[in-house]
């Protein structure tokens, strides 16, 4: 399933065509493309942040594939949005200094 996701958010990102995407995400761009690649995986964060930030962007066309691809309903609350890209903001960084925390215990190992 993660695949799919992920070739359709490819499919719907390219379109965009922004040179600062993973800025606006609030992601660095080498996270952005690895997550994008397979490299890394796709995790309800960012899909949330991807969602929040392109409020058209259908989640049920981009989980389950079902058309259309753009929302037709969008009724866009500002509030909801920061708090979302806040909380995945937060989330990124807690996971970002896990990893740095655990990397001296594999140093060590």
């Amino acid at each position: 399933m993660e695949n799919e996701v992920r070739e359709r958010l490819r499919m719907f990102l390219k379109g965009k065509q922004s040179s600062n995407m993973a800025k606006e995400l609030g992601y660095k761009s080498s996270t952005l493309s690895s997550k994008l690649s397979g490299a890394r995986g796709i995790d309800l964060a960012f899909l949330c942040v991807v969602l929040d930030h392109y409020t058209g962007l259908s989640a049920e066309w981009l989980l389950r594939g079902a058309e259309p691809m753009e929302r037709t309903d969008i009724t866009p609350d500002p509030e909801l949005k920061a708090v979302c890209i806040d909380q995945a903001k937060e989330i990124y960084r807690l996971r970002q200094r896990i990893a740095e925390l655990e990397e001296p215990k594999k140093e060590h190992a």
